[in-house]
């Protein structure tokens, strides 16, 4: 009866021994090994005991566990899928993708292995093209213009005045010289200290007024071009005007070809050489305490001296001239 027992005992405690592990294996495979040892063994029945055979449970709950995650892992890479679709489905906004890394996703090995002249190719240049070009400024009835040259090709660099490196040039022309362009271009010198010039002015206006201005900075010059056009065009609206200035500078002297420095000169443009004799006259006549000094020329009148007494004085003469028009 004793070694009954202990057989029931030894068949009953068989199944639980754990296989040993194969040191070739991982963790990973120790599941194949143990199922191969638990089927090449018949398991023995023994009446009236019912043994519950916890490795095929354990079995099915590990494979019921892979089973969900596997669903699981279809599942959210199925909704993943969808979202991509979707939001490559979608227009741009404004005029531009929301996502930036959408468009780069979509270029191929070939595109981004071409060379860098051919990438060029394709981009957009159109607009630095036109801001490179040569462009007229503007022109008035009368006859003025005024062009910038950005980056003028080297064979036409002996077509101007002066033969300076320059990344840009503007280029002035009227049909006549007259004392307003050496005011308004003394004014803009000033202004724009570091700009070149060139310049053909005529007291007698016998030639064509034409001024060219240098600058390496291609936006300050055509800010300074535009400037001086648009003065030199208010000037043309009135026939008969008066320019002043208090100190004038060595340049402005030396233009309106005066011998000395003086504290004050101004002109009155528009007028007639007899024209001028006449105001002088007048003015002599009625005031022979005015210490003023003068010049007649062809199309304007040159006062300087005081310029207190240069100020009324040309003030006053202005006057009497619109007048007589």
């Amino acid at each position: 009866m004793s070694d009954f027992m202990k057989s029931i005992v030894q068949e009953v405690m068989k199944p639980n021994q754990k296989p040993k592990e194969n040191p070739l294996f991982g963790s990973e495979t120790r599941f194949l090994y143990s199922k191969s040892t638990v089927e090449n063994k018949s398991p023995q029945t023994i009446p009236k005991i019912n043994r519950p055979n916890y490795q095929q449970k354990n079995r099915q709950k590990n494979l019921s566990f892979i089973k969900e995650e596997l669903a699981d892992h279809r599942a959210e890479s199925r909704s993943n899928n969808e979202s991509v679709v979707k939001k490559e489905s979608l227009p741009p906004v404004n005029g531009y993708d929301k996502d930036p890394l959408t468009r780069l996703q979509t270029l191929s090995l070939v595109q981004g292995n071409q060379p860098i002249h051919q990438q060029w190719h394709h981009s957009p240049m159109r607009k630095n093209n036109v801001e490179e070009e040569s462009q007229l400024i503007g022109q008035t009835r009368d006859g003025m213009k005024a062009w910038i040259y950005s980056s003028p090709h080297p064979k036409l660099l002996q077509n101007f005045q002066r033969s300076i490196k320059s990344n840009a040039i503007g280029v002035i022309t009227s049909q006549k010289c007259q004392p307003a362009q050496l005011f308004i271009l003394n004014e803009l010198l000033r202004e724009y200290p570091s700009m070149k010039y060139f310049l053909l002015w005529d007291k007698e206006s016998t030639q064509s007024f034409v001024l060219e201005l240098y600058e390496d900075n291609a936006e300050l010059l055509k800010q300074g071009l535009k400037v001086m056009f648009q003065r030199l065009s208010q000037s043309s609206y009135k026939q008969i005007q008066v320019y002043q200035a208090h100190s004038p500078s060595p340049w402005l002297t030396k233009q309106l070809d005066l011998k000395t420095q003086v504290e004050g000169v101004a002109v009155l443009e528009g007028i007639e050489y007899y024209t001028a004799v006449f105001l002088l006259d007048r003015l002599l006549k009625r005031s022979a305490d005015k210490n003023i000094h003068y010049q007649i020329e062809t199309n304007y009148l040159l006062m300087y001296g005081n310029y207190e007494t240069v100020k009324e004085v040309s003030g006053e003469l202005l006057k009497q001239a619109e007048r007589l028009s």
